[in-house]
């Protein structure tokens, strides 16, 4: 038995980047999702697997936990068809020319917050040119999925994390998708389960998330620090 690793980006992000940066993807899929009807409001999380060429060759939603609101929309079939045309419509992502961030398959993914109804505020950005830097020892390497948070924060997860004793006797193994904010000053906010496993799963890792220190620098882009929302993936492998 085994809790698989996910390590992402150091102190520079070095993942996908969307043309034009963080605000034009937000724009982008903000302008898109204008078209929605306006009852439809909440947040989804939209998983993309991109292929050499930056282009999604494949896009999925991460499954909300039980009891969420956001599960309304994920089976909403006006949302589905909206979040197809904008796959189709998004630019390509500009990949870095060392791919140091890839799945336990090889993919390399990216996550961006989908927000139905009123504009969120704050603004949250899906990722910064500078990530947030923490106090946490780092980990070797393992296999992971394209940066989102710093390395040492993954070992940080990694080393307080019990496989639960439910799902090892259901022979369980999966992702849990966590979420967190880090805000323009670092403190760490709004750490919630984004795509669920199980319903033990997703409770260990939240007690473990809620422990993750605040930053000792914000996320920067160009420069400014700004708020940015994370989606931490945890593989969970039985061996």
């Amino acid at each position: 038995m085994a809790l698989m690793g996910n390590d992402p980006a150091q102190a520079a992000y070095p993942g996908p980047a969307y043309p034009g940066g963080p605000d034009s993807l937000r724009a982008a899929v903000r302008r898109h999702l204008r078209g929605a009807s306006p009852e439809l409001a909440g947040r989804l999380f939209l998983r993309l697997e991109l292929d050499s060429l930056g282009f999604s060759r494949r896009a999925y939603f991460l499954a909300p936990p039980p009891g969420s609101p956001a599960i309304a929309l994920y089976l909403n079939p006006e949302v589905q068809n909206l979040t197809q045309q904008l796959v189709q419509l998004l630019h390509p992502w500009l990949l870095p020319a060392t791919l140091v961030d890839q799945g336990p398959g090889g993919e390399v993914a990216v996550t961006i917050p989908l927000d139905f109804g009123p504009a969120p505020a704050p603004t949250v950005l899906a990722y910064s040119d500078e990530n947030p830097t923490f106090s946490v020892v780092p980990l070797p390497r393992f296999g992971y999925s394209k940066g989102v948070v710093p390395s040492s924060l993954q070992g940080f997860m990694y080393r307080q994390i019990r496989y639960p004793s439910e799902d090892v006797r259901l022979g369980r193994q999966g992702t849990v998708y966590a979420y967190f904010e880090v805000n323009e000053t670092g403190r760490v906010e709004q750490r919630r389960i984004v795509g669920t496993l199980s319903p033990t799963f997703d409770a260990e890792v939240l007690r473990v998330l809620r422990r993750l220190p605040s930053a000792l620098t914000p996320p920067r882009q160009q420069g400014r620090p700004v708020r940015v929302g994370y989606v931490l993936p945890l593989y969970f492998r039985l061996h």
